[in-house]
């Protein structure tokens, strides 16, 4: 009976289901025990009309009925608590072997089987609802054999009683059926999560192949602008010092090849810094990424950086990589052309403004004169206003000759992910 075989990938969660729903139908088995036992005691005996129409299979004297309920709860209690057992060996077996004990104790305790009836089938209905895949087929089954029960039970005892049992019995069902469609709602709503996360899982991923792809390009760029055309001028430099040492002009090609051995300096510093703004970004605070730009800024040019952070929004590790980089070019500027050896960043949080200031003390520069910027080299700047643009922030840099500078980068401080 393949309608009885769960599916796979869902085996384990109904073993779960059935070893937790234990508990809960042990306890619903011993009160219909003590129901039994009372019904058993109090009811007249209709041993008569019973005996008329069908003989008892199993004499049973009175004192001994209890013992023989007792006997039957206790079978059923024992067949509940291996069910999952026998359901991994016999999927049919959960709910077989129970019933084949309901069936036989029916014919010696005639007078508890109302209760043995009513009480059972939302109990065995409960468990075809959880260990089975098509629990539709295995409900009808089991009302199917429950109203064969009810029937024979009728023409035992009469319509009046069996009408009270059914009664009972109908009420159960109704039960039974809101419990059913609660269940197969929760059963679709698990559905629809697990689909829900498995999408999710999926477009993380490819996100996060996409993170890799544009920090791989963006490595490649900045070797590329730093490193390789580092060494492509040391390369052109060493070239010409080996043309003027040919002619025999050793003045010139001395002068060359110590403004390359500069160049190349240069070229590894850029290239340091580059590499550790890599690493900063396996950080997950600001500040541990801050702490790594300022030791390179301090090992490669010698500039002592403080870091005076106060209240630091909660940004994405996006937004922290385009500050940590508005910070690393701001101090890479205050190392090339500042003058000094002593840089400070703070940053306060106030309204949900963010301020990150970068401030040196070195000589300053007018930032009205184009010429001197471009003198100086700060057309760097352009770089740390678009990186600013992308943080919906705003850059301002005030700066006076003699007095050094301040860059002040002001940005909101909601979260976002930022695109590549």
């Amino acid at each position: 009976m393949t309608w009885l075989q769960p599916t796979n990938e869902n085996e384990a969660q109904r073993l779960k289901n059935l070893r937790d729903i234990r508990g809960p139908l042990i306890i619903w088995m011993i009160m219909l025990g003590f129901m039994a036992i009372y019904v058993v005691n109090s009811i007249p005996n209709s041993a008569s009309l019973r005996s008329a129409i069908r003989p008892e299979l199993i004499k049973v004297q009175y004192p001994y009925r209890p013992i023989w309920v007792l006997l039957a709860v206790a079978t059923l209690i024992g067949a509940i608590w291996i069910g999952p057992w026998l359901y991994t060996h016999h999927h049919w077996l959960l709910i077989g072997c129970p019933m084949i004990l309901i069936w036989i104790y029916a014919g010696f305790l005639s007078r508890s089987m109302p209760v043995l009836m009513v009480g059972t089938y939302p109990i065995f209905m409960i468990e075809s609802i959880l260990g089975y895949h098509n629990s539709k087929r295995v409900m009808a089954c089991l009302t199917i054999f429950y109203s064969i029960m009810w029937a024979t039970y009728t023409v035992i005892v009469g319509w009046a009683q069996g009408l009270m049992v059914l009664a009972s019995f109908v009420f159960l069902m109704a039960i039974v059926f809101y419990y059913w469609r609660f269940y197969q709602h929760q059963i679709q709503e698990r559905e629809r999560v697990e689909n829900l996360y498995a999408e999710l899982q999926l477009a993380y991923k490819q996100v996060e192949a996409s993170t890799v792809r544009a920090e791989r390009q963006r490595v490649a760029r900045e070797l590329h602008d730093t490193l390789t055309q580092g060494l492509a001028g040391v390369v052109m430099q060493l070239e010409a010092a080996e043309g003027f040492l040919e002619q025999g002009n050793a003045d010139r090609a001395e002068e060359i090849i110590t403004t390359s051995m500069s160049t190349a300096r240069d070229a590894l510093h850029e290239s340091r810094i580059t590499l550790t703004d890599l690493r900063s970004t396996t950080e997950e605070s600001l500040p541990a990424r801050l702490q790594l730009v300022a030791e390179a800024i301090r090992k490669n040019y010698q500039v002592n950086t403080t870091i005076q952070l106060n209240d630091i929004p909660d940004y994405s590790p996006s937004q922290l990589t385009e500050i940590t980089r508005i910070v690393t070019e701001s101090l890479t500027n205050v190392a090339k052309h500042a003058q000094t050896d002593q840089a400070v960043i703070s940053g306060t949080l106030h309204d949900d403004i963010f301020k990150l200031k970068i401030i040196d003390f070195g000589t300053g520069f007018d930032t009205h004169d184009k010429k001197t910027l471009k003198k100086a080299g700060h057309y760097g700047l352009q770089g740390i206003y678009e990186r600013a643009d992308r943080l919906n922030g705003v850059i301002t840099v005030i700066s006076a000759i003699g007095e050094g500078t301040t860059v002040t980068l002001t940005l909101p401080a909601d979260r976002k992910e930022l695109a590549e």
